[in-house]
């Protein structure tokens, strides 16, 4: 396997994950039990995962500069997944949430860790 396709992975999930976050952000009224700034911190973490689908897609293209900042990926997508999986055992997470989030990090973070091991 060619695995400079798991930063194509990565790119793509975060910016799926990006454009959910900025849909539901300006799509959904301010809803009670939200703290007010709960959609500028949707809007902040958009903009944060398509900066990092951005700069996985460049990686993709120069890969000789893809080790230090897929350790940095690899590590982040790691406690991204494991505080999706420690909320959804403590029933704070809903499976869907989980799944979208927790799950779909946790297998790129698998892929990056693959990557920089080999």
């Amino acid at each position: 396997m060619d695995w400079e396709l798991a930063l194509l992975a990565g790119a793509a999930l975060n910016g799926y994950g990006a454009f959910q976050f900025f849909i539901r952000a300006i799509q959904n009224s301010q809803n009670a039990h939200e703290p007010a700034d709960y959609r500028q911190l949707q809007l902040f973490v958009a903009g944060t995962a398509m900066t990092f689908a951005v700069l996985y897609l460049y990686l993709f293209w120069h890969s000789y500069y893809a080790w230090p900042f897929l350790l940095f990926g690899a590590a982040l997508k790691s406690w991204a997944f494991s505080i999706s999986l420690f909320l959804y055992l403590k029933k704070g997470l809903k499976w869907q949430i989980f799944a979208e989030f927790g799950l779909s990090n946790g297998f790129v973070a698998l892929l990056f860790w693959i990557y920089l091991l080999t």
